[in-house]
Formats: C-alpha cells, sequence, structure tokens
C-alpha cells in the first residue's frame, strides 16, 4: 500500500487503514504509516498557513498603497 498517497488523498481513510494494521498485528507497518500520516499532515497544515498568511499580506500591502479605496468592510 502506498501510505503517502494514501494520507494525502484521504486521511480518514489512511487512519482506518491503520487501525486495521494494528487489528492486524502488523505494528512496524502501522507505526511507519502513521509516520506518513503525521507528516503529510504538518506539510498540508503548513500550505495552508502560509497560504493564509501571504494573503493577509496582499491586503496589508493594499492597505497602505491604496488609502483612497479603504471601506469599513
Amino acid at each position: 500500500m502506498n501510505w503517502q498517497t494514501l494520507a494525502t488523498a484521504s486521511p480518514y481513510q489512511t487512519a482506518v487503514a491503520i487501525k486495521q494494521e494494528l487489528d492486524d498485528g502488523h505494528l512496524a507497518v502501522a507505526a511507519s504509516s502513521l509516520e506518513e500520516l503525521i507528516d503529510t499532515l504538518s506539510k498540508s497544515e503548513k500550505r495552508a498557513l502560509k497560504s493564509q498568511l501571504v494573503r493577509l499580506m496582499l491586503h496589508i500591502i493594499k492597505w497602505q498603497t491604496q488609502p483612497e479605496r479603504r471601506s469599513l468592510s
């Protein structure tokens, strides 16, 4: 099973598959797949944070450079 692809596509399905591996007694597989899931989730969170920060900075720059277009909203 390609854990990286599964973790990227569906963290929930990955967690279900990890549980199945644990239930089957495959502790090493479950541990490595859990590490992959954590790594994938952290990358996703970093991308989301970066995206929001870029968006915020664009608004700040626009606010400072175009004071005549400011609104109360």
